[in-house]
């Protein structure tokens, strides 16, 4: 068979001839693109690495900004502090012997101002500084011992002002300067003068004890809204262990039961003449019984625990 005569091979032949053309530009035109895209790519890689690798350098107004805002935050930090720094007894120097003067002198005039306002105190009160009403303390612990002296006489003073019914004990915790370990020294030693070579000293340190007292629910109240708010000391009131001396609820009382047994009860029931009667006596009018509480006129056993804050003279830079 002749294939020039058959037409149908021909024609397909040309087809096959164009497509396999076109297919081979589509394929050259796609790689082509593909390289610009990967070669873009690769670019955009390469100058965010730079980028990244690159020191800020903010803008003069962002700058100026932050700068404002820093200034800002430290005015506002040196305003907090020079409002919170008279509000502490100061830090007084003293002997050993001068200490327990103080303190002499402070358990004297509180069991004198107790007993005039009639709160009791429990055995063994020194106002937590017992060890020291026979011996001294170390000299370096005085002045410290003289503050905290002082935060002591002040909570106590005002749970006598708000009439209180006793108090009971009271406790503290060892400051550093009374031989603790070195540790707890640096981690609560008071703000003082720092020496060249001695390590940074804390910008707040504080001084914890805990008094326990009975009272009923106002005295309570009273206590804790002056305490709150007086200007002599910082103190923050931690856990508050209130405790009610009644510890089983009032047996229920039938009414009932007592007008029963008393209409019972001969000698009240017959009268000492007949109502109208010559001479007769006019039966008296019983008085109505006092109101009796069922609940809130118990007493309550409260314990505080308080922490006496001091804050540095200076600010760290």
């Amino acid at each position: 068979m002749n294939l020039g005569q058959n037409k149908f091979y021909i024609g397909f032949g040309a087809f096959m001839l164009i497509a396999s053309g076109a297919l081979g530009w589509f394929l050259f035109q796609a790689s082509s693109e593909f390289s610009d895209a990967d070669a873009h790519y690769q670019d955009q890689v390469t100058q965010l690495a730079a980028l990244q690798s690159l020191p800020l350098y903010p803008e003069k107004a962002n700058l100026k900004i932050l700068e404002e805002q820093k200034e800002a935050a430290h005015q506002a930090v040196v305003s907090l502090h020079q409002a919170l720094l008279p509000r502490a007894f100061a830090l007084e120097p003293m002997t050993p012997e001068q200490f327990q003067d103080k303190l002499n002198e402070a358990v004297k005039t509180t069991e004198e101002k107790a007993a005039k306002a009639g709160v009791q105190f429990a055995d063994k009160y020194y106002l937590g500084f017992a060890q020291y009403r026979a011996a001294t303390p170390k000299p370096e612990a005085a002045a410290v011992l003289g503050r905290q002296l002082k935060c002591i006489e002040l909570v106590i003073n005002t749970l006598i002002d708000k009439k209180v019914t006793s108090i009971g004990e009271i406790s503290r915790d060892l400051l550093p300067e009374e031989g603790i370990s070195a540790k707890s020294q640096a981690q609560s030693a008071p703000p003082t003068a720092k020496r060249k070579g001695e390590p940074e000293l804390p910008l707040v340190s504080k001084y914890p004890f805990k008094i326990s007292f009975t009272c009923n629910q106002q005295p309570l109240q009273n206590a804790l809204n002056e305490l709150s708010k007086n200007e002599q000391q910082f103190l923050i009131i931690r856990p508050v262990i209130i405790k009610n001396q009644v510890e089983k609820s009032p047996k229920k009382i039938d009414s009932d039961t007592e007008r029963r047994e008393s209409a019972n009860n001969p000698m009240e029931a017959q009268p000492s003449a007949m109502p109208g009667a010559p001479g007769a006596t006019p039966a008296p009018t019983p008085k109505p019984e006092p109101l009796k509480y069922v609940l809130g006129a118990e007493k309550i056993n409260v314990t505080l625990r308080f922490d006496a804050v001091f804050f540095a003279s200076n600010l760290p830079k």
